[in-house]
């Protein structure tokens, strides 16, 4: 066997993707050279995994571990055993990983992500960047749903969502929405995001994006209503080569905290905002 071989085997003695806890696998890089930081990837509700593990590969295969975190219809009906739970024990994996994390949200994925960044306030988890691609923080609860029911049962999901709502307590939905607007994550962010997307529509973003620019760098590429892209279909749009440039691009271009100061948009929200404590 040469020496590679045996550097292969050697390396996959640890197998690519673990089961760490419900709702969440960790898949390993092969690569030689990996990078410090771990993956965070928030999937939409009702992900099929065939499709989740595209976003997985386009990471591992540059050099990232990913920790997949499967959204649920659980977690977003029933937060506070669900959704906070979840997060928790996303915080206590990290925090004994010991590395840095970089966190992407897909869809309502991007509630469960917000739920995260708040607990890993009380921890030593560090976040490094945070991406979000079709970001809702649940407006899209009832499409989510009904799509991750199947065409079979989405009628039936559809009405149960409807009287679900109808007596909801979103408590824990108004937290995360309100820990954007007070107290946003403090590390550089990237929206990508289609104007034609009906389930998040862009124009909910807007106040959500003027809060995080106050602590934050914000980069937006967003795709126009032309191309007629929908929700959570923009790597599918772009292609991994694009999608993954555009990402690989915002990482090298806030690699620490002292690179925020080059972005002016940044300097003159943060110079003229009053910060929330």
């Amino acid at each position: 066997m040469s020496v590679s071989n045996i550097a292969t085997a050697l390396r996959r003695t640890t197998p690519l993707v673990q089961k760490c806890f419900r709702n969440a696998k960790l898949h390993n890089s092969d690569v030689q050279n990996k990078q410090a930081e771990m993956v965070v990837l928030f999937t939409w509700l009702g992900a099929k995994e065939k499709y989740a593990h595209k976003y997985c590969n386009s990471w591992n295969s540059r050099g990232f571990d990913v920790l997949e975190i499967n959204c649920s219809i659980r977690d977003l009906l029933f937060p506070r055993s669900g959704a906070e739970v979840t997060a928790q024990r996303i915080v206590d994996f990290l925090d004994k990983k010991d590395q840095p994390a970089v966190v992407h949200g897909l869809s309502v994925g991007g509630y469960l992500t917000q739920r995260v960044l708040m607990a890993q306030q009380d921890s030593n988890v560090k976040i490094t960047h945070q991406i979000f691609d079709s970001f809702t923080n649940v407006q899209g609860l009832e499409e989510g749903v009904k799509s991750a029911a199947g065409p079979k049962y989405a009628a039936i999901a559809t009405k149960g969502v409807k009287l679900y709502k109808k007596y909801w307590n979103n408590d824990s939905i108004e937290e995360a929405e309100d820990f954007i607007l007070t107290s946003p994550m403090k590390a550089p962010i990237l929206y990508i995001h289609s104007m034609a997307d009906k389930v998040a529509p862009y124009r909910d973003l807007k106040h959500l994006i003027q809060s995080q620019k106050r602590v934050a760098p914000v980069e937006q590429f967003l795709i126009e209503e032309t191309k007629h892209v929908p929700h959570v279909k923009l790597f599918k749009a772009l292609g991994e080569d694009q999608y993954m440039g555009l990402i690989s691009e915002f990482l090298a271009k806030y690699p620490n905290e002292e690179s925020w100061h080059n972005n002016q948009e940044y300097n003159m929200v943060h110079n003229t905002v009053p910060v929330s404590h």
